[in-house]
């Protein structure tokens, strides 16, 4: 019985110093300058994105394809939300991986490191805390980001003289946009987890976010050659990350070749199973390896 209820406490002492560290964490990434910065080039960019795009549609374009008719579907309401997921799994992802890193990253960087882990208890506690904040911060600025892009929606489909509906708000559509949201939580979080676990190898901020943007846009180049090579080497890139992306962004439904999102080729995307399989086992592999270099390596500052 003594055992049991001792066994209780530490597990609440676990449970309440962790909450604590959270909450810290938290505190400290809404102070910083940066989080605010990296939050309103995102806002910015679906911002602006819909306004070139109003702009274009109004230009006559000859031939079919990605043309006016697809840009002004676009800026319709229906397609604010995905038009906006769809930005977040590119431009977004890149803001992830530069908050990520620089969090770890910037506890090198300052010479805080020491400091921090002394009232973190464990380097356990100090990742845990780190990622469970990272983590709530990007759900709320994909939050926000939605928000921007919808009440953007709202204003292209005003000046482009269209008329407002709301026909297309059922149960089955919003559904669908909270799983979209989801998913792009989802192909965000390995970019983000590369980008916090080469900070802790580099010891600083800047090897998370070049290693993190380099595959980002790197990789979708490599396997376009490894495609056109055929034989074994085109089917390399169903194992990477990008083409994996393409897979789960796919299912955000958008008119012309807007729909897409990532690298990769038709040729090389690969079910949905094997997609979120994929991208989970990066997850975890990075994650993992985050942790277990942290708490073997000494800690310099």
């Amino acid at each position: 019985m003594v055992t049991s209820n001792v066994s209780v406490v530490k597990k609440e002492t676990f449970v309440s110093g962790l909450g604590r560290m959270i909450g810290a964490e938290f505190l400290k990434l809404r102070k910083r300058q940066m989080t605010w910065v990296l939050l309103s080039i995102l806002v910015g960019i679906i911002v602006l994105v819909n306004l070139l795009l109003l702009a274009i549609s109004k230009v006559k374009t000859p031939g079919t394809g990605i043309g006016a008719g697809n840009i002004a579907a676009l800026l319709g309401l229906q397609s604010a939300v995905p038009f906006s997921f769809s930005m977040m799994a590119s431009f977004g992802t890149v803001l992830a991986i530069i908050l990520t890193a620089s969090s770890m990253g910037g506890e090198y960087n300052w010479k805080t490191i020491r400091p921090a882990l002394v009232s973190s208890e464990s380097r356990f506690k100090f990742i845990v805390a780190k990622l469970v904040s990272l983590g709530v911060l990007i759900l709320i600025g994909m939050l926000i980001a939605v928000i921007a892009g919808f009440i953007m929606g709202l204003i292209t489909t005003g000046l482009g003289g269209n008329a407002y509906s709301f026909s297309f708000l059922t149960g089955s559509y919003v559904w669908m946009q909270f799983l979209q949201y989801w998913r792009t939580f989802y192909v965000i979080m390995p970019f983000a987890l590369l980008g916090f676990m080469m900070a802790i190898v580099g010891r600083s901020a800047m090897p998370g976010i070049a290693t993190g943007i380099g595959v980002v846009f790197l990789e979708a180049i490599i396997t376009t050659f490894m495609t056109a090579a055929g034989g074994w080497i085109a089917k390399v890139p169903a194992y990477l990350l990008n083409a994996n992306v393409t897979a789960i962004t796919a299912l955000n439904k958008l008119p012309g070749r807007f729909g897409g999102g990532g690298g990769g080729t038709d040729t090389t995307i690969p079910s949905l199973t094997h997609a979120f399989v994929i991208l989970g086992l990066y997850s975890i592999i990075f994650l993992v390896f985050s942790f277990y270099l942290f708490r073997k390596r000494d800690v310099t500052g």
